[in-house]
């Protein structure tokens, strides 16, 4: 009886971890489709860091900053509400030796990082100008997108689903087959995972910031990109007849 149950066990097991094969005959077609697409939306990402031999001074250059900083949104007219700050972090600086634990405290480093949506894109090189040269500020990202998404999104998956069809029909008629239906659509590229997920994908692409000194001397280049690319996938099971 043992090894009765022991055989049911392992047929369960390869049956749960087998890809699942359709058992009627199918086609497999996956489309990519790339568009340029202008940004109306830039995320920037960036950070005030402070440091000091007192706690109290360091906390007071940072507080100054990013009132500095707070005062450039405003000349700019970016409102505060676009803005978004996380909590200070500190950390303790102290002499360094090998073996040695204790040493004397050197200074005290503040900082505090934010993230700022700016909708009027017009208004984007100026601001980074002014915000670069702020005593502190480091690790600037700025990331472009779109807003009309969803717009986009539709319109690609109709344009890949038609092109999906027509690339089956093509693949059936050369097997002297037909398609009879599509059985699902799905992102994954594994076919396992495409049989068992149907899903679209979107995933449009990031930007870092730009700066280039270049002719222009003392002033950067902060250039919003003319165009930023939209990706779109879908892979599609249709069953033949």
């Amino acid at each position: 009886m043992k090894y009765i149950l022991a055989a049911l066990s392992l047929i369960i097991s390869m049956s749960v971890f087998a890809n699942p094969v359709p058992e009627f005959p199918f086609v497999i077609v996956t489309e990519k489709m790339e568009q340029e697409v202008k940004p109306d939306l830039a995320k920037v990402r960036f950070s005030i860091l402070a440091y000091d031999k007192s706690s109290d001074n360091a906390m007071e250059q940072l507080t100054k900053s990013s009132a500095q900083m707070l005062e450039i949104l405003k000349n700019n007219g970016i409102s505060i509400s676009n803005l978004e700050s996380t909590q200070v972090d500190k950390s303790t600086k102290r002499a360094r030796k090998d073996g040695a634990y204790n040493l004397d405290i050197l200074g005290y480093e503040v900082q505090q990082g934010f993230n700022l949506r700016i909708a009027e894109l017009t208004k984007y090189p100026k601001l980074m100008n002014q915000l670069i040269r702020l005593d502190g500020v480091q690790n600037i990202d700025a990331f472009f997108e779109t807003t009309k998404e969803d717009e986009y999104k539709e319109k690609m998956i109709v344009d890949l689903s038609l092109k999906a069809r027509k690339k089956a029909d093509a693949l059936a008629k050369a097997q002297s087959r037909k398609v009879k239906s599509v059985y699902g659509i799905t992102t994954e590229e594994n076919f396992g995972q495409a049989y068992a997920t149907f899903s679209l994908e979107y995933s449009p692409q990031a930007y870092a910031l730009a700066m280039d000194a270049g002719s222009y001397g003392m002033e950067l280049v902060m250039a919003v990109p003319e165009f930023i690319k939209v990706g779109q996938r879908i892979t599609a099971i249709y069953e033949l007849k």
